[in-house]
């Protein structure tokens, strides 16, 4: 049996910043994907990071319909596994 894994706000926010070698704080959901460094190559390991620790599929299409954090928050809370807050479940 899969163990199910818990996703948050948090852990999201650090596959951000990990994927655009960020330091300091986390990215705010205003702030633009753009604007914090992520490219192409970054969204694809943002893609695999968050499919790998997340277990949520996120498309190449999906992607690059999103413009800020929040977006990416959000897409990710309509599944049914977004983050509702910093250290918070997102399914919660």
């Amino acid at each position: 049996m899969a163990k199910e894994s818990v996703v948050t706000e948090t852990m999201v926010l650090e596959i951000i910043r990990e994927a655009v070698d960020g330091e300091g704080g986390y990215p705010g959901r205003e702030e633009l994907l753009q604007d914090v460094g992520v490219d192409s190559i970054a969204g694809y390991e943002i893609r695999l990071l968050i499919r790998e620790r997340c277990g949520a599929q996120v498309s190449e299409e999906e992607f690059d319909g999103l413009r800020s954090v929040g977006d990416l928050l959000d897409l990710l809370r309509c599944r049914g596994g977004a983050p509702a807050g910093r250290g918070t479940a997102l399914d919660a």
